[in-house]
């Protein structure tokens, strides 16, 4: 199981115009996953004040990825600051702030801090440390072993939103694949196993409650078949 334990610290500099509120500090999240903390900015002054924010320092592990967005404008994952500001009305919060962490494979501790600055006054900011603790997934079980691949159960089963399948392939040439159908036996989608990595997500947000079965198919030849129940 991936626990991702979030510790917010806001640090006000001496003018008092720009506060994070309503920071929650822990976050349960399993490696594989991506983790999206909105952080919520407030205006203190009694004036507009137009915000830009740059990534100070990001420590985390080879496997993992981070970037950030605003307004749904997601920035690339080499991009550490923004030139175009944000303006925040006297006694508003600012809630379009989002940073993401893409959790990687890996066990680690990672840390990505934050400033936000007034435009108008640089001197004027607060930082934001987020310190991340990622831990080991758990699966339900092993479902199919071979001495070409290595496969999970699917987990949680029922699921509402996201399935997982933790897999591992010996041989980069053993083309996998897991393939869905419904109770008619109609195919509902399919999943490539990449030999590179070791989780498989399945989104069922938009598949209908009810059961469906999932297959594992090896070089083409089916190998175990098992069921899936999606619930809302």
């Amino acid at each position: 199981m991936c626990t991702i334990f979030v510790l917010v610290f806001c640090t006000l500099g001496f003018s008092q115009s720009l506060q994070v509120v309503e920071a929650k500090n822990t976050y349960n999240v399993r490696i594989g996953d991506e983790i999206r903390t909105i952080i919520k900015l407030k205006n203190l002054s009694d004036k507009p004040v137009h915000v830009l924010v740059r990534r100070d320092k990001s420590q985390i592990g080879s496997s993992q990825e981070t970037f950030f967005c605003w307004d749904n404008d997601c920035k690339d994952k080499s991009i550490n600051q923004t030139y175009v500001s944000q303006r925040i009305e006297p006694g508003q919060i600012l809630e379009t702030f989002t940073s993401v962490l893409e959790a990687g494979l890996d066990e680690t501790s990672s840390s990505i801090k934050y400033v936000f600055y007034n435009r108008d006054d640089p001197s004027d900011l607060v930082e934001v440390q987020l310190n991340y603790a990622v831990k080991e997934r758990v699966s339900d079980g092993l479902l199919y072993s071979s001495d070409k691949i290595r496969l999970s159960d699917i987990y949680p089963n029922p699921v509402s939103d996201l399935a997982y399948i933790d897999y591992h392939i010996a041989n980069e040439d053993t083309e996998a694949e897991i393939v869905l159908h419904n109770l008619l036996g109609s195919l509902v989608a399919k999943f490539s196993l990449n030999p590179a990595k070791k989780i498989l997500k399945i989104y069922t947000t938009d598949f209908k409650p009810g059961v469906y079965f999932y297959t594992l198919y090896v070089d083409n030849e089916g190998k175990v078949t098992k069921k899936i129940i999606v619930k809302r």
